[in-house]
């Protein structure tokens, strides 16, 4: 599994973005044996993804979401 990481990181963006849009982007890629793990960024959200080597199947966990306040200011 030890490549390049220009090809780790287009490996993991296809399917990134199959599940979270075409705005995804991956902000780290480690190989951990016939796993892929880090940390991806989607409008509004931080997620933690795995992705395995042999059936390219990506999990991913919502590590933080951004939000918007309802408060309105004061006058």
């Amino acid at each position: 599994m030890l490549q390049s990481v220009d090809r780790l990181l287009r490996e993991v963006t296809g399917p990134l973005q199959d599940r979270c849009g075409p705005q995804a982007r991956v902000l780290t890629a480690e190989v951990h044996g016939d796993e892929v793990r880090g940390l991806a960024f989607c409008p509004g959200k931080v997620l933690r993804y795995v992705l395995a080597a042999r059936n390219r199947r990506i999990k991913t966990t919502e590590m933080l979401r951004l939000a918007r306040t309802s408060r309105q200011p004061a006058a």
